[in-house]
């Protein structure tokens, strides 16, 4: 049986591979090899080495020479940025923010107001919601990764942020279905189970089969991690008691931990034999 392979950008996919498998010691990867990665994920060379020229103009990645061969490793910026997302992503259980609720307002020069967007679409990725006019609400626990984030993009001088209780216990529930909508929250978990439980034989399947290889769980793990690993910031940890019924995300939590524990080893085996040749 084809293990599943999700249609993904290969920007993510390369972010993916540079977050798990360039970090010190190891923290640079030659393009050769890179483009092998990539050629067992079944993406071409041309789309990898445009995708990673974007990379670099984006600031994401620094090439250099070593030993006259092209080779790339994360940008210094971004190491914060990807130290704190192992804490968000490899987690096995949610954030609790005990109650606790973080405000972000935000006020922008009429000069710079073209900076009003890269805010406002910051929040929104980093899982806060609209509170009301000029205020973003998020659970207490998205702060630390909202500050760090905005710090990189140099948008933080125009941000303040305040955390709090919400007073009206009662009117909790009502507040969070107007802050997010929930519904289209639960929706965003729908490619990652669409990709890989389109039902529960066929993941069991996937998962045996992808273990029985270092080759095969690389193949299968790279893509799963690449579409879990936005979920736990787009979608903020809210309280599980205000979520609707049918909520997606512990089922999807357990599934990524499932295929983490019996694949990431063997994938990361895989890696290091490749870029060891």
């Amino acid at each position: 049986m084809p293990l599943p392979q999700p249609a993904l950008r290969h920007q993510d996919l390369i972010i993916t591979l540079f977050g798990l498998y360039a970090r010190p010691p190891r923290d640079r990867i030659r393009i050769a090899k890179l483009v092998q990665m990539m050629g067992d994920l079944g993406y071409d060379a041309p789309g990898v080495r445009s995708a990673v020229s974007r990379l670099k103009s984006k600031g994401i990645l620094v090439a250099e020479k070593f030993d006259r061969q092209a080779v790339y490793s994360i940008d210094p910026s971004m190491a914060e940025t990807i130290d704190e997302g192992d804490v968000r992503i490899f987690a096995d259980t949610r954030p609790d923010s005990s109650g606790q609720w973080a405000l972000a307002t935000f006020t922008v020069p009429e000069s710079q107001r073209s900076l009003r967007h890269q805010i406002r679409s910051s929040l929104s990725r980093l899982g806060f919601g609209i509170a009301g006019q000029g205020v973003w609400i998020a659970p207490a626990a998205n702060l630390h990764e909202a500050e760090v984030v905005l710090r990189r993009r140099g948008l933080d001088d125009y941000v303040d942020f305040f955390v709090g209780a919400y007073s009206d216990e009662e009117q909790l529930a009502t507040r969070i279905g107007q802050w997010w909508d929930l519904e289209e929250l639960n929706s965003r978990f729908d490619p990652f189970l669409a990709a890989y439980v389109p039902d529960e034989k066929t993941w069991d399947k996937w998962l045996d089969e992808a273990a029985a290889t270092e080759r095969d769980a690389f193949r299968m793990y790279v893509p799963m991690l690449t579409m879990w690993r936005e979920l736990p910031y787009s979608i903020p940890p809210l309280p599980p008691e205000f979520v609707p019924s049918g909520w997606n995300g512990p089922r999807v939590r357990t599934l990524f931990y499932t295929a983490h524990r019996r694949l990431s080893a063997s994938a990361e085996r895989y890696v290091e034999q490749v870029l060891s040749e």
